[in-house]
């Protein structure tokens, strides 16, 4: 197989699966996959524990950028009798976890919230400062995002904060890296760009910049529009690029939550 994964899939998926199935004559194994954000890790393992320690199926879990991930799998003589395997398994995750639910198998989560956007009508605009358009960038992965996304303000420095909106007060009195700020920067940029929700993002990416109230990992996001808006503080783990990542997927994530 090739290294580049877009030859690589391709060549998996049109050459080498086809071949594959044509030779399998006994069992078959499938999976599927359960995306949660919102609660720990340590938090996901306690409430599924009943089911953790099985062989068939199988339930493992698996902390990701965009949250903690649950996969059933299940080995059968066909499909059918597999997918019945997994069927009680997932019944009991999404009565669980229902809440913190925002994708499966390989749904990401700017791809969840974009036909929600788009049925609604609803548009997007963002301000980042730690992220560094590294949330738009996202967003634009998907294609026909221009649907719902309006564009976004990158502000990196306190100037271009307040340049942008926000108010130079607002950040003396609480800190760029604030609820406060955060909500100002997704208000401001919602009104800029005219959108029907903004997003702030705001924080210590690291690795150094921290303080013993702020260290490295701490982020605000803010989502939504007057009393329709969210605001969260994360305490993150990871190197820079990880945190990074991690404050785009769980923004992508709070809006997630205010369109269900």
């Amino acid at each position: 197989m090739p290294g580049p994964p877009g030859e690589m899939h391709a060549m998996f998926e049109e050459q080498v699966e086809p071949r594959l199935r044509e030779l399998v004559d006994s069992d078959v194994t499938i999976t599927r996959n359960v995306k949660t954000m919102g609660m720990s890790e340590g938090a996901v393992d306690e409430v599924m524990s009943e089911f953790f320690g099985q062989q068939n199926p199988y339930l493992g879990i698996y902390s990701k950028a965009d949250g903690i991930h649950l996969r059933v799998a299940a080995r059968a003589t066909d499909t059918v009798a597999a997918q019945s395997l997994i069927q009680p398994v997932e019944d009991a995750i999404v009565e669980r976890l229902g809440p913190y639910i925002w994708g499966y198998d390989e749904e990401t989560p700017e791809q969840a919230i974009a036909p929600v956007l788009k049925e609604r009508g609803l548009t997007l605009a963002t301000m980042e400062s730690c992220t560094g358009g590294l949330l738009a960038s996202t967003i634009t992965d998907v294609s026909g995002s221009s649907a719902y996304f309006k564009g976004g303000i990158v502000s990196y420095t306190n100037d271009l904060k307040e340049a942008s909106g926000v108010d130079a007060a607002l950040i003396r009195k609480h800190g760029a890296v604030s609820q406060q700020v955060a909500e100002a920067m997704a208000e401001a940029v919602r009104i800029r760009l005219r959108a029907d929700f903004g997003i702030g993002i705001t924080g210590v990416a690291g690795p150094t910049g921290g303080t013993p109230e702020k260290p490295v990992g701490t982020v605000c996001i803010a989502a939504g529009a007057g009393e329709a808006r969210r605001v969260i503080t994360l305490s993150l783990p990871g190197d820079r690029i990880a945190i990074r990542h991690r404050s785009a997927q769980a923004a992508l994530n709070l809006v997630r939550g205010l369109l269900s």
